[in-house]
């Protein structure tokens, strides 16, 4: 049997694992093409940056673009110089920030609660369907949820080590948080703080000595105002007008395309984000009264409980604001899990299994019953849809009893480890198990099933010289694809223009070049007909 140390066991553990974890999270993400809207405006907008070499300020389709700061985009543009214009390329950023926010919450956990919890922490934030999505996502939020993380846990050192590090520290994730998503990122540590400095007395005197501090406040000025005082030089009002009150006021006191739900919204969509994990914060919620005498689980409850009613209140409503919780719902799970005793796990098995089900039956249920979605456009691609043969993978789930047998050998060889197999072990197993089949068979279909019409359309328009424009759509992957900017305008009897094909979007004068699914290019006959001479 291998000798190592103790102290190089730990380090080298570590080490693995933290590798293991990066594996975990970058293989697989150019699995699916983009999705359109988010995926396809993020990268459309990094690429033209790109190309455009205008590092200070984005354009999607040649029109200036305010819906997020610059941050997100310099970092996808380094990544796509590194990995060309790609799927990949577009989603590594995402992926190393989901890395690194699980690294830290680990750490975290590790000093609080030992290895052990360690390691339920790293892979609770790894494998929940919600968070382990946006690392697959070519969008801001898994880096803005990165720097609410960082936020999270320094706020906290910062609350309980008498040291100015940690809260000038906030200080700098704080202006970074507004360099990728805007006002949010003070919005959230600001109210968390302040309902807490509410409920707990003892901290009222640290959280004044932070806000006090002037370091603090030049690090958050200095990092994150320059780029705004140049956004609003170069833009002016329409800066204001597009960045400040549309996709910020807007998105809280309006529904921004369409994006609206009932205030309960949210109670739904939490357990479904944090799946196959949920049913172990339900039973954090059972223990509420007991943990509200720990400072630091209350500290994970109010921030919690803040983004849950913040987003609830306002009237955008899009499941993927909840992840902004992520690092006091992935701790309360933790500490849910380790003390769970067999009949809870038996339910989380139960409630994750079925989750499981729904992910694998859902495609073929919606083949065979496309009559229950209401969208033509929608209802025309699943009825395109290639069939999916997910279901068998269940017949698999019981082989993970013995991948969980072959790990703690491994563990037990290498590292001569004491570690007990425990009812959380073989669900860990699953929790993989199951992110695996969704990111290398459920997320792909879905991806062919709407996005290859759109795909193989840019595709074919690749190499044609003529004009494009989007015609009553909003598909920029189309552009990122075909590497080239596609307004969205009425077009010129001279252009080309992309449209839905069972909608009246264009007049008898125009027709169909190619089509795909419920898309096709059209043109303008006035120009086709002369060259049929």
């Amino acid at each position: 049997m291998l000798q190592i140390d103790p102290s190089t066991r730990v380090k080298l553990s570590w080490l693995l694992g933290a590798l293991g974890l990066l594996v975990f999270f970058l293989i697989g993400i150019d699995q699916s093409l983009l999705f359109d809207v988010d995926e396809g405006a993020f990268s459309e907008a990094t690429r033209e940056m790109f190309v455009s070499r205008d590092w200070w300020h984005t354009t999607l389709n040649g029109e200036d673009r305010f819906d997020k700061p610059i941050g997100v985009y310099w970092l996808q543009a380094i990544s796509v110089s590194l990995f060309g214009i790609t799927e990949f390329g577009f989603r590594f950023p995402s992926a190393m920030s989901a890395w690194l926010a699980s690294l830290a919450l680990a750490k975290f956990s590790q000093h609080l609660w030992g290895y052990r919890a360690a390691v339920l922490t790293a892979l609770i934030s790894a494998t929940s369907l919600g968070p382990w999505a946006m690392s697959q996502t070519a969008s801001a939020d898994a880096l803005l949820s990165l720097f609410f993380v960082l936020t999270f846990l320094d706020l906290w050192r910062a609350l309980t080590a008498r040291q100015v590090g940690p809260g000038r520290r906030v200080a700098l994730w704080m202006a970074l948080g507004l360099l990728v998503k805007g006002p949010i990122a003070l919005v959230l540590p600001f109210g968390s703080l302040f309902i807490f400095g509410l409920l707990d007395k003892q901290s009222r005197t640290r959280i004044f000595q932070l806000l006090k501090d002037p370091w603090s406040w030049f690090i958050l000025i200095a990092v994150a105002l320059p780029w705004y005082v140049y956004a609003y030089f170069r833009h002016g009002q329409n800066f204001i007008d597009g960045f400040i009150l549309k996709h910020n006021i807007e998105r809280f006191t309006g529904s921004m395309e369409s994006h609206t739900g009932h205030w309960a919204y949210f109670l739904v969509a939490l357990p479904l984000l944090w799946l196959p994990w949920s049913p172990l914060l339900l039973r954090a919620l059972f223990l509420l009264r007991s943990q509200w005498h720990q400072a630091f689980l209350k500290y994970c409850w109010v921030w919690c409980v803040f983004v849950l009613l913040f987003f609830s209140m306002a009237s955008t409503k899009l499941p993927h604001y909840l992840l902004y919780a992520g690092p006091a719902v992935c701790l309360l799970i933790t500490y849910s899990a380790l003390s769970a005793n067999r009949r809870f796990w038996l339910v989380t098995w139960t409630c994750a299994l079925i989750g499981f089900s729904v992910l694998l039956f859902l495609p073929e249920y919606l083949i065979q019953h496309s009559n229950v979605i209401k969208d033509p456009t929608y209802r025309l691609l699943i009825e395109d849809a290639s069939s999916i043969e997910a279901k068998s993978w269940l017949f698999v789930i019981p082989l993970i009893f013995y991948i969980k047998l072959t790990v703690q050998k491994i563990i037990e060889l290498f590292f001569k480890s004491e570690i007990r197999l425990t009812q959380g072990t073989g669900f860990i197993a699953f929790a993989i198990f199951q992110i695996v089949i969704v990111g290398f068979i459920v997320l792909p279909w879905w991806s062919r099933t709407l996005q290859s019409p759109v795909y193989e359309l840019s595709m074919r328009m690749k190499n044609d010289p003529r004009r494009v424009v989007q015609w009553g759509v909003h598909l920029p992957s189309f552009s990122t694809y075909r590497q080239q900017s596609t307004p969205r305008r009425t077009p010129s009897v001279e252009e080309l223009a992309l449209v839905k094909n069972q909608s009246d979007h264009w007049t008898s004068d125009w027709e169909a070049i190619e089509t795909k699914g419920p898309y096709s290019i059209v043109r303008s006959r006035a120009v086709s007909a002369p060259a049929l001479n």
